[in-house]
């Protein structure tokens, strides 16, 4: 049973194209031609990461890469909703327990699997049985009084990975 007291930390900075590595920018022209690219920076307490953030025909897409240039993951854009009735119920009885209550903030499928079977994934737009699939979600949840953002993330099955809480960064501007 995974434990609330891991937490995460991510700080997240805009990137230009010309300092990402030349072959997560190859992977993302190689599948998507022509799309609009974000990139960014990413640190955790465990390790620096870079992203390519995009929209395409509607989805939004959120694909991770090491600092060589290796794929980790993908990440679409879903709803609640989407995930599977019984994934969704698993999910749900174990989020009950766990919090007081709470609301599902936003929602992404991610695809692991290797480089090749990824890209003909997304070209696809369908996970073949060689993908791993789960569920990320972020909450915003409360637990004995005490509201916070919880990052989910669980099996196809419904089964809960992890959850981490969320440290948010201070800031002295208000942020309107």
């Amino acid at each position: 049973m995974p434990s609330l007291a891991q937490q995460k930390y991510e700080r997240e900075y805009t990137i230009k194209p010309s300092a990402v590595p030349e072959k997560a920018s190859k992977f993302i022209r190689d599948v998507f031609k022509g799309a609009k690219i974000h990139w960014y920076g990413e640190e955790s307490l465990k390790q620096k990461t870079i992203e390519a953030k995009f929209k395409v025909a509607g989805k939004r897409y959120s694909i991770e890469f090491d600092p060589s240039g290796e794929v980790q993951d993908v990440e679409i854009r879903s709803s609640f909703n989407a995930i599977p009735s019984e994934t969704r119920a698993v999910l749900t009885k174990r989020l009950n327990r766990e919090f007081d209550k709470f609301k599902v903030v936003k929602t992404q499928i991610q695809w692991k699997a290797d480089k090749s079977i990824l890209q003909q994934a997304l070209v696809a737009e369908t996970a073949p049985k060689s993908v791993q699939v789960r569920y990320e979600l972020i909450l915003k949840a409360s637990k004995k009084r005490i509201t916070n953002y919880y990052e989910v993330l669980c099996e196809k099955s419904g089964e809960v990975v992890s959850i981490h809480e969320i440290i948010q960064r201070n800031t002295d501007n208000l942020i309107y």
